[in-house]
């Protein structure tokens, strides 16, 4: 009948598509960054952030989505 294709039958290719997701320190306490060394601060001796930030390799919970199309 015809000669196969994408809709219409075998098609000589194959593809596939994957999604994959890696977690860092999900479950694990806070990391903390340096205490305020400010005598006079009401905070000193506390940290008021976190270490690193949203983009840096020190963050905190990191979550890596992946998406993966093979022809």
């Amino acid at each position: 009948m015809g000669r196969g294709g994408m809709f219409g039958g075998p098609a000589n290719k194959r593809y596939s598509l994957e999604f994959s997701i890696f977690a860092r320190n999900l479950l694990n306490t806070t990391n903390l960054a340096t205490p305020v060394g400010n005598l006079s601060s009401p905070l000193f001796g506390h940290s008021n952030s976190t270490a690193g930030g949203f983009f840096s390799s020190s963050a905190n919970r990191m979550l890596q989505l992946g998406v993966r199309f093979s022809f």
